[in-house]
């Protein structure tokens, strides 16, 4: 599951010399695995909701419409249907768009739901809520990688002993069409696999 052994099984299967190290490689087709590598982990973790990726974020909240630190360092995005007020135990609805957010505001009645709306790395709740609730969402990581140990995600390959969270197998694939399209070969077939 580490990136060497990503870009060694790759090599293999394109019938090329398996190489001893990647990152900081002075072999070019060893330093290009590693970038494809990334690319194709880069793209995955963006194309679906993988298991590996799916975590959960609590937060209290405080008395103020901006929920300041609500939002982790690796959040990439919300889970549909999974935002919770523990403390009243009501859904709350959103992400909200812009247009939605600016509507709700603009009505001089209160929200008969609880709403939610992301504006930068900040979390915008409606209405305020009282200080001291408990809130909880699920989302995906923007850190398909971690390090050797597994205990520090990342988001992308540093070092050849990192891991990948996604599958091996499917990241191998991924490399050697990509390699094979960059070489200028028919990788149709390997697309398709």
């Amino acid at each position: 599951m580490s990136l060497l052994t990503i870009i060694q099984g790759s090599a293999n299967r394109l019938g090329l010399v398996e190489p001893t190290s990647g990152v900081g490689s002075n072999d070019a087709t060893a330093r290009q695995m590693v970038a494809l590598a990334k690319q194709e982990v880069a793209e995955l973790a963006r194309a679906h909701t993988w298991q590996a990726l799916v975590m959960e974020k609590t937060f209290t909240s405080t008395a103020t419409e901006t929920q300041a630190n609500a939002i982790p360092d690796d959040f990439d995005r919300f889970l549909p249907e999974t935002f919770f007020n523990r403390s009243t135990l009501r859904i709350v609805v959103g992400p909200l768009t812009p247009r939605e957010w600016q509507d709700l505001k603009g009505r001089a009645s209160v929200s008969v739901y609880d709403a939610f709306r992301q504006r930068g790395n900040a979390l915008l709740l409606m209405p305020i809520p009282a200080a001291g609730q408990t809130y909880a969402f699920e989302y995906v990581s923007k850190y398909p990688v971690t390090d050797s140990a597994g205990t520090t995600p990342q988001l992308t390959f540093q070092d050849d002993n990192d891991l990948s969270l996604l599958d091996e197998e499917l990241v191998t694939l991924g490399v050697v069409w990509r390699f094979q399209r960059a070489k200028g070969l028919d990788y149709s077939e390997a697309l398709r696999t």
